[in-house]
């Protein structure tokens, strides 16, 4: 049999070998954090790589022993701002060690460089930022229109947080009446990504006036979802105008550039809507006073003018009443005067008629030796034809009527 024979430890010391004398003891070694777990004080996870669509191209196990991680967590803890979690990228420094018993390689983690994941943070933020603004992206939230009263909010925050108690909280002190639609939504860690996104898609499917996406405050690393692709293109495309509230006061992250409006804080954020919604507000009732005003000055004008109306009115009045009583006056005195001599002709008219009628008064006449004679039916007689033989006359004479009967007619 050609070849040289090996027995399994053999092979395998052949191969430590190998890799010690190939790679000449520890090495620093590129990759993002994977599977993170704990066992008896130990840490473990998986060193690996990814293709163009996110799929895992390489790896490498990764053991950090409890005698190496107390100085390894110090070094972070100085850091300030990197923790072993999921999807960090790291560089990190251990030999590659084959477990001889366990038939597989592993990197035992002996030290850590915190700059490296700080300065990959900056790399993606900077990749993010310039892809966005080939894409037009930069400012397309920044133009939609913000309502005049943006009154119905859908609020993205981790449930019963404190942001979300901040920002609740300033709401609730301006006294308007806000709508606020809390949609959950984790806001650092492995996955975060992903749910802020769909939690600003689901937003967008509500009849809403303005996103609030916020959180507290928190390191560079825990505020890296806000610089993530997949967060910064969903705000940009947002349907709705996106106001952010990150906790942080120097740095400023994608989300942020792409929102409509950043805010520093959660209660910021809440500030910039109560202050937009108190504008109106504020708008509103100058107008009312502008109105106010104007209807008092025309009413006070008006009522002056009414009131010089009614004094030019009364003078008017007095003096055509003077004028009409005068004239009354002098036609009183003429129609007395007319009145005066238009009686005095009639009474003289009367008088003549009065001599006249006394002229032809029957009284004087039968004291002339006049008589009148009627029928019993008191009919005067004046014709013979008026009278038969056998009627009853009565004849009216100065001093008294004789009775007599009618005999005859000629």
């Amino acid at each position: 049999m050609d070849g040289v024979n090996y027995t399994v430890t053999e092979l395998m010391t052949a191969t430590a070998d190998a890799i010690k004398e190939r790679l000449g003891g520890a090495v620093w070694v590129d990759g993002e954090i994977s599977g993170p777990r704990e066992s008896r004080g130990h840490f473990y996870f998986d060193l690996v790589d990814r293709d163009d669509k996110g799929a895992v191209s390489a790896k490498v196990p990764v053991a950090l022993w409890s005698r190496t991680r107390t100085r390894v967590d110090q070094k972070l803890r100085d850091a300030g701002t990197v923790r072993l979690e999921e999807g960090v990228k790291v560089r990190i420094r251990g030999p590659l060690e084959l477990w001889l018993a366990g038939g597989r390689l592993q990197l035992s983690m002996q030290d850590i460089d915190p700059a490296f994941t700080l300065e990959a943070l900056e790399s993606e933020r900077e990749r993010v930022l310039a892809l966005l603004r080939a894409e037009g992206l930069i400012d397309r939230n920044r133009m939609l229109t913000v309502p005049a009263m943006p009154l119905h909010i859908a609020l993205i925050t981790a449930d019963e947080s404190a942001a979300q108690a901040d920002f609740m909280h300033s709401l609730v002190e301006s006294g308007l009446p806000w709508q606020v639609s809390l949609i959950d939504s984790k806001v650092q860690g492995a996955g975060a990504e992903r749910t802020i996104a769909a939690a600003l898609r689901t937003a967008q499917r509500m009849n809403l006036d303005v996103i609030a996406l916020v959180r507290g405050g928190g390191s560079r690393l825990d505020l890296a979802v806000f610089d993530h692709e997949l967060v910064a293109r969903t705000i940009a495309t947002s349907t709705i105008p996106v106001f952010t509230g990150i906790g942080h006061e120097i740095d400023t992250s994608v989300a942020d550039v792409v929102a409509h409006t950043a805010n520093k804080t959660p209660t910021a954020c809440a500030e910039a809507l109560i202050d937009s919604a108190l504008d109106i507000v504020n708008r509103s009732e100058a107008a009312w006073a502008d109105i106010a005003e104007i209807v008092s000055t025309t009413l006070a004008s008006e009522r002056e003018r009414l009131a010089r109306s009614a004094r030019h009115a009364a003078i008017g009045a007095r003096t055509r009443l003077t004028v009409e009583r005068h004239h009354m006056i002098a036609t009183t005195a003429r129609l007395s005067r007319a009145l005066e001599t238009t009686v005095k002709s009639e009474r003289q008219t009367l008088d003549l008629f009065a001599a006249r009628l006394s002229a032809v008064d029957p009284v004087r006449t039968l004291a002339r030796g006049w008589s009148i004679t009627r029928t019993a039916s008191g009919t005067v007689v004046r014709h013979v034809a008026d009278v038969s033989a056998g009627d009853t006359l009565v004849t009216t004479v100065a001093d008294g009527t004789i009775t007599s009967t009618a005999t005859d007619t000629d």
